[in-house]
């Protein structure tokens, strides 16, 4: 299946106003259309060539200076080309003049494009009249006739839908007095709605959902068209079901009745893949509308006639939706059920803040000191001196010096040397064993000492 065509104007009256300004008289209206084609230009990749041609040629003519006869020339040869170009529907390459002319294209055209390509640029004069002429044939061929059916559109939506209508009732009166009916008629109907412009039948959903109300949203007198548009233009019916799910939240006299005929749809298996596609849209238009257990109800048949496309998300909430569905609505719970769960809800807070606070009146265990407070101490020491600072030397030193007598220096010098030796022998044997077990390891830890007690 072709992708769908992207338009690049934002609805038909912006179309309208930039072809009312292209062909105006007044040279800042023209410029004003210029700069909606080319912003149309940036917006898509496939301009029609009808615009872009149109583009080309007004903007040949508000050029002033020795540029404009480049500018009409190459005008001129874009329309000429681009048109034949799209003629050219044989296998064999046909004559520029032969497919401009089934087209409509004047001779002396084809002959000043023949000329500016070939041969030396014609006169501004003759490429101002090549300018003009090619601007009236785009308008004749294609902004004209565009222009005339979006006008005429509306119209016949509303005629088409009045005709069916009127078919069907025919055809109900005879049934109900027993006579036979014939279905080609009704068929002929359908065909002729299926038949409309692409413009037409996205006036479609809007107009028919007028309809709709006027016949109670009776599901029957629109099966037929429905099943053809199903079959010849799915997304129709996509559109028509959005439609729908906005006239749920916005109208509650008939929210009972959309709701049937939704269902109807997806019961007479009429929800195409491009209504799949788009069921995040029909749900969260109608939930964000119109929040209640009838509505939740609804999206939930949505979800489940297209659980192949639903994401993680979608999942959970039909899942919601199901448990919703099988306890039952809220409504049956009773004021003094519901005055209960608020004060029990209300205890536990209050039990929750009184936890809070016998823990924030706890002492931690560490406590941010301020800066007039902090004091440099050494490695390993403690403002408590808690630990010995491990400055052992020089603490040893003062207190030797404090109960020794002049001339004993010799032998505490002798001592330490003992005393290193020993040490050095026991990381010898450190160095030199694998493995060790915890009685070995008390052993040495035990053996090791650098300075006797002096009072021992």
């Amino acid at each position: 299946m072709a992708p769908p065509k992207v338009d690049p104007w934002f609805s038909p009256k912006e179309w309208q106003r930039v072809y009312h300004l292209l062909y105006s008289s007044n040279h800042s209206s023209k410029k004003q259309g210029l700069d909606h084609v080319t912003m149309w230009s940036a917006r898509s990749q496939r301009l029609p060539l009808a615009v872009e041609c149109t583009g080309e040629l007004v903007a040949a003519t508000l050029l002033k200076g020795p540029g404009q006869v480049a500018a009409y020339s190459l005008a001129v040869i874009r329309f000429v080309n681009g048109h034949v170009d799209k003629g050219q529907g044989a296998v064999y390459a046909r004559s520029v003049a032969g497919v401009a002319s089934e087209l409509g294209i004047p001779d002396w055209v084809v002959d000043i494009r023949h000329e500016a390509t070939h041969k030396g640029i014609p006169c501004l004069e003759r490429l101002e009249m090549a300018a003009r002429c090619a601007l009236s044939w785009l308008e004749e061929k294609y902004w004209s006739p565009q222009n005339l059916c979006l006008e005429r559109g509306e119209e016949r939506v509303r005629e088409g839908l009045v005709g069916y209508l009127a078919v069907q009732e025919r055809l109900r009166e005879m049934r109900n007095h027993g006579k036979k009916t014939n279905k080609t008629e009704i068929a002929h109907c359908v065909e002729q709605i299926g038949s409309w412009s692409r413009y037409e039948l996205r006036l479609l959903p809007g107009i028919m959902l007028e309809s709709l109300q006027r016949s109670s949203f009776h599901f029957p007198l629109w099966k037929p068209l429905l099943i053809q548009l199903h079959k010849t233009k799915p997304n129709v019916v996509a559109h028509l079901l959005y439609t729908l799910c906005k006239h749920y939240s916005s109208n509650s006299q008939h929210r009972q009745h959309i709701a049937s005929f939704i269902l109807s749809l997806i019961s007479d298996d009429l929800f195409s893949e491009h209504c799949k596609a788009q069921h995040s849209l029909y749900v969260e238009t109608l939930l964000r509308s119109v929040n209640d257990m009838d509505t939740r109800s609804l999206c939930g048949d949505i979800l489940n006639h297209c659980s192949d496309k639903l994401n993680s998300t979608y999942r959970q909430l039909n899942k919601l939706i199901c448990i919703a569905k099988s306890a039952g609505t809220v409504d049956s719970t009773s004021d003094l059920d519901i005055a209960k769960q608020v004060d029990t809800m209300k205890d536990t807070l209050k039990a929750l803040e009184e936890k809070s606070k016998e823990r924030s009146k706890k002492k931690a265990r560490f406590e941010k000191c301020s800066s007039a407070v902090w004091e440099s101490l050494p490695l390993g020491s403690t403002p408590e001196d808690i630990f010995p600072p491990l400055e052992l030397d020089s603490i040893a030193r003062e207190e030797n010096t404090e109960d020794s007598q002049p001339g004993d220096d010799s032998d505490y010098l002798n001592e330490i040397e003992n005393n290193i030796s020993v040490e050095v022998d026991h990381l010898k044997t450190l160095r030199d064993s694998k493995y060790f077990t915890k009685q070995r390891l008390e052993e040495l830890a035990a053996s090791v000492h650098i300075f006797d007690d002096p009072d021992s």
